[in-house]
């Protein structure tokens, strides 16, 4: 009986260590999708009458951005700088919406404040002549400012949101180099 139990120990760890060798084997995730040259997606210009337009091509044939952007989602590495793109086109149009509205109020501030806006006519030393407001432009110098640096800001926004979107494109291309 001692012999049988001594036999069956190299046995039992055979066949665990066979176990184990299965368990790793079934953790290894194969790809449903096998990585082809022509999965690389193009971005290729078109004319419009004066205008340039991009459309997307995978394999040769054109695509909807709808189906490039599921693919870009679907990688991680290029998920993660598609995001950083969306981020930062959104705060460019938020820093567009600011330029738009502090230019329109610096524009009104100066209208409103200027020189003519409270001239009125009367007798200055004897003569007929107009006598003007003294007017602060304050306001409007800083509503000025703020157009400026809303400017600013979204010139760096869009111009990091079209960085990250060709990264975002290139690490999904990138696989299948």
């Amino acid at each position: 009986m001692l012999k049988l139990i001594k036999m069956k120990k190299p046995i039992i760890i055979t066949l665990l260590l066979l176990l184990l060798a299965l368990f790793v084997k079934a953790q290894d995730s194969l790809r449903s999708h096998h990585a082809q040259p022509d999965s690389i997606i193009k971005l290729v210009p078109f004319d419009v009458g004066s205008h340039t337009s991009y459309m997307y091509t995978i394999g040769g044939k054109i695509v909807p951005p709808d189906d490039v952007k599921a693919r870009i989602l679907a990688y991680a590495p290029s998920a993660g700088e598609y995001h950083k793109a969306k981020t930062n086109l959104t705060w460019g149009i938020i820093s567009s919406v600011g330029l738009a509205g502090s230019a329109g109020a610096a524009v009104i501030e100066f209208a409103t404040r200027s020189k003519m806006a409270g001239a009125t006519t009367g007798i200055v030393n004897g003569q007929a002549g107009f006598i003007y407001q003294q007017h602060s432009h304050t306001g409007a110098y800083i509503f000025t400012g703020l157009a400026s640096a809303f400017l600013v800001s979204s010139i760096i926004n869009y111009v990091h949101a079209m960085k990250h979107a060709h990264k975002a494109l290139n690490l999904y291309n990138q696989r299948f180099e």
